[in-house]
């Protein structure tokens, strides 16, 4: 918005905005200033002002009236289907939204789970099938690897607590039903997916399998949601800033670890994913400007009106919001704790439990317990004190590594646990 001339009056000046309107240039009188709306008509209008002065100013405040009628009739139609959309796709309007087919399948398999599950942990072997990847397996993506593919996608469906059931459902519900209204399973079916298999592949490299949930995928809905009520809004995508606000802020404090073990890797590779299927409707959104403001520029309206945050603001942090959201989820997954180590540590100890138990209920049966102890004994001599209680002289503190290799040691000779 830029000023481009003062007038003799106000009179006249309204008479110019009036007739510069007719010619298809927007205009604001404010008092005996003349100010054009789009930076691009400044030359336009200062030709024609000067035409004005030449020639005499056309009396154009009918048509001027009728055209600005006009426009707010269509604004107030745009501000009452915009008020109709977020009516009907709120969260707590269940009634009228329904269930997407596919989003519902996904809430049963969920539900399912949890119930079969009893909300179990990821290392209970009734949930096994469904993690990334066995608790007893010895190389990375063992399960996948020997093609049980389907393990990069399920872990989606594991729930640790009815609140974490519900609180990803009801997201799930408003969102993914948003999504197959509008874009169908052509662009639901491959966001699912890639934010599965992106957020679980991520978690299981810091963590290992000991996690699970669908709010990867449900931030990979919100960030695609978003990005399309803020950039492609006549779609019918709706999204008011409170609930985007309140989803990023549960995302950081998430990532801080003040509510407990989290996922963070997986909700960071869901968002990305979301960001990065939006990314054509942002692309759209650009094309479509038919110019960028001009802050700086002498006589600029931002330059006369706006305090300088307010300019700072509007040239560096709107324009790029999604750029400042996916720059929040890389931080969250470059500050996640690799725990690997820990991982490791579990899987250890679960292996050594599961070869000791099943050598331990074979025994049991035939009634040789005690050979059984006396072969871990001495499967374990260098880390044991003698009969005596004397220490060998290069005895270390047994490691969980230490006794699986003697568990399995034993386990191949005596012929158990396996």
């Amino acid at each position: 918005m830029r000023k481009v001339s003062t007038v003799a009056d106000e009179a006249y000046a309204r008479r110019v905005v009036d007739a510069l309107l007719v010619e298809g240039i927007e205009a604001d009188a404010r008092g005996t200033e003349v100010w054009v709306l789009d930076d691009k008509n400044v030359e336009a209008a200062r030709a024609r002002l000067d035409a004005f002065a030449r020639d005499g100013i056309p009396d154009a405040g009918k048509v001027a009236r009728r055209l600005r009628e006009r426009k707010k009739l269509e604004q107030q139609d745009w501000a009452q289907r915009s008020r109709n959309v977020a009516q009907h796709w709120r969260l707590s309007s269940l009634r009228e939204q329904g269930f997407g087919p596919l989003t519902l399948m996904l809430i049963i398999a969920s539900v399912v789970v949890a119930l079969l599950g009893a909300y179990g942990p990821p290392d209970d072997t009734r949930m096994w099938n469904v993690t990334i990847d066995d608790w007893a397996s010895r190389v990375p993506l063992q399960k996948v690897r020997e093609g049980e593919v389907w393990r990069i996608f399920t872990p989606i469906f594991l729930h640790f607590g009815i609140i974490h059931l519900v609180f990803n459902m009801l997201w799930l519900r408003s969102l993914g039903t948003l999504i197959e209204r509008n874009d169908g399973w052509v662009v639901f079916v491959p966001l699912v997916l890639a934010s599965a298999a992106v957020g679980n592949l991520a978690q299981y490299y810091v963590s290992g399998p000991g996690f699970g949930g669908m709010s990867g995928v449900v931030y990979a809905l919100f960030g695609f949601v978003w990005m399309q009520s803020r950039y492609r809004p006549a779609r019918a995508y709706a999204m008011a800033p409170r609930s985007a606000l309140w989803m990023m802020g549960w995302f950081v404090l998430c990532a801080t670890g003040l509510v407990g073990s989290i996922a963070n890797l997986g909700h960071a590779g869901g968002l990305v994913v979301g960001l990065l299927f939006g990314v054509p409707a942002w692309v759209v959104h650009l094309r479509a400007r038919t110019t960028r403001p001009t802050y700086e520029h002498e006589g600029a309206w931002a330059q006369v009106s706006l305090s300088r945050w307010v300019r700072f603001r509007r040239r560096v942090v709107d324009p790029f919001v999604p750029l400042w959201f996916l720059l929040i989820a890389l931080a969250v997954a470059w500050a996640e704790p690799n725990r690997s180590d820990q991982f490791e540590e579990r899987v250890c100890a679960q292996r050594t439990a599961m070869l000791w138990e099943a050598c331990l209920a074979e025994y049991e049966a035939r009634g040789q317990v005690q050979l059984l102890y006396d072969a871990y004994a001495d499967a374990m001599a260098d880390h044991l004190p003698a009969e005596d209680g004397t220490m060998p002289p290069d005895a270390t503190v047994p490691t969980c590594s230490d006794m699986l290799e003697a568990m399995e040691h034993l386990a191949d000779e005596l012929q158990c646990g396996r």
